[in-house]
């Protein structure tokens, strides 16, 4: 039980969420999966695929350190309710599901508050 610590769980927490969201950026900087290609084509913004994964790359990065944790939890709330709104706007119904990026915003705002709750005080 020692090791169940606020600060032990808010790191375990950056971490899954972490690896998860380098992985989203690395396929969208990198390429490899045809179907990210495909969404981002119908809505006419296949051609900023890297310019999206190098915003998230950056956020994800002040995400995981500890002196830009707020900054980073922001930034990760503007890039996730962009890619809700993406979602809920698509006009292909194979790509309308906003789960993902919303269980994502939750994630992070939990996070943020494990980590330490200057952000946000309840």
């Amino acid at each position: 039980m020692k090791y169940l610590t606020r600060k032990n769980i808010g790191w375990l927490a950056t971490g899954i969420i972490s690896a998860m969201l380098l992985m989203s950026a690395g396929v969208k900087l990198f390429g490899g999966i045809e179907n990210i290609n495909t969404e981002m084509g119908t809505a006419h913004i296949a051609d900023w695929i890297r310019v999206i994964g190098v915003g998230e790359l950056v956020s994800v990065i002040l995400f995981i350190v500890p002196r830009t944790y707020k900054l980073g939890t922001v930034l990760l709330s503007a890039y996730f309710g962009g890619a809700i709104l993406f979602h809920m706007a698509h006009s292909d119904p194979a790509f309308t599901n906003f789960m993902s990026p919303a269980f994502f915003l939750v994630a992070i705002w939990i996070t943020s508050w494990i980590r330490g709750n200057e952000l946000v005080k309840l």
